[in-house]
């Protein structure tokens, strides 16, 4: 395959525009000014340490890759040293800083990037998805959302692109599709996209994957609590959250009912299926647990032989007798308190 850029070659700072496709800050508005720009990944991104780097080595290391526009280069690979580079000019012509001609900074080694849109897309993901440079884990998540949703790839194929697991990619992009749909329906939250890590939890665990796809409705369920802030942590709340799911009724769905509870987080919700757990670990209860988890590990054939055995016939007719006998009497009683049951 033909290189898609050439170079390297020299422009003047002033004719760099920062890029608002961005996936750093694309989620904040597809109108923003350079300024906006700007001003976001100096506060965001760490772009003072940046600028002290570029300080000491006296330039940039490597090239910016950019691709041409109405006379302009636009940005494709590094707005944060772009902005470094911006703002150390304006401090030298500010007097701010010293030992650098004013126009030292000014001219900016470059690459030109000559190919399609999706073609420049899959090489910058080659470079910050799976490459050495890479963007934090959101950031990745919305690149190959965007290879899928604007350029059509399929999860294959950009798992064949990137070297990635289709699993991997499937993870990113369900998470990041997710991660919107939290960000449209909670326009308050400005940030919305340091929620991600809540999402990309959900959809690495085998667990919740499996229950969102039995109900698609309970990924509203999930926005809503991420939403009530009912996880205060990350994924250390989803996988406890994962835990509670995994748990069989009715224990899973009074502790749901606690998460659900105004007053209700995380943290109460475990702690009442942790405690109902540590109360079957004493005493006969947990001989019984013992007797039951032993019974559902008997393959039905070891039951078929009773089939030609009375005695073992009489055994499963007097343990299926002696557990209804139980349950009718706790039955009763419950009536007798008019407690409802559990």
């Amino acid at each position: 395959m033909p290189s898609i850029y050439e170079g390297p070659k020299e422009v003047a700072l002033k004719d760099l525009q920062l890029d608002s496709e961005n996936v750093r800050f694309k989620h904040l508005g597809t109108h923003l000014t350079e300024s906006q720009i700007e001003e976001w990944l100096y506060d965001e991104e760490d772009v003072r340490a940046l600028m002290k780097q570029i300080l000491r080595d006296k330039g940039i290391l490597q090239p910016l890759y950019v691709k041409q526009k109405n006379g302009k280069y636009v940005v494709k690979e590094g707005n944060r040293r772009t902005t470094a580079l911006r703002r150390i000019s304006k401090e030298i012509l500010l007097g701010k800083e010293k030992g650098f001609e004013k126009h030292h900074f000014e001219i900016v080694p470059v690459m030109v990037l000559k190919g399609t849109d999706r073609e420049i897309d899959i090489f910058l993901g080659s470079i910050h998805v799976s490459g050495p440079k890479a963007w934090a884990a959101a950031n990745k998540a919305g690149h190959i959302f965007d290879l899928v949703e604007k350029h059509g790839e399929s999860f294959q194929s950009i798992a064949e692109d990137l070297a990635m697991t289709k699993k991997t990619v499937m993870n990113y992009y369900h998470a990041f599709k997710a991660t919107q749909t939290y960000g449209k329906r909670h326009p308050e939250d400005k940030n919305y996209l340091h929620k991600y890590s809540f999402f990309a939890e959900l959809y690495s665990s085998k667990i919740l994957t499996s229950w969102v796809s039995e109900d698609p409705s309970r990924l509203d369920y999930f926005i809503d609590l991420i939403a009530s802030k009912k996880f205060t942590l990350t994924y250390k709340d989803v996988r406890t959250f994962a835990k509670i799911i995994a748990t069989p009724n009715p224990k899973s769905s009074q502790a749901l009912a606690i998460l659900d509870a105004e007053d209700g987080n995380i943290e109460k919700a475990y702690a009442f299926l942790t405690e109902s757990q540590r109360n079957l670990k004493v005493g006969p209860w947990k001989d019984l647990e013992s007797i039951l988890q032993n019974l559902k590990q008997l393959p039905f054939e070891e039951f078929l032989a009773a089939i030609e055995d009375r005695s073992k016939q009489k055994i499963v007719e007097e343990v299926a007798n002696f557990a209804g006998e139980m349950q009718e009497r706790i039955k009763e009683e419950l009536d007798r308190r008019g407690v409802t049951p559990i």
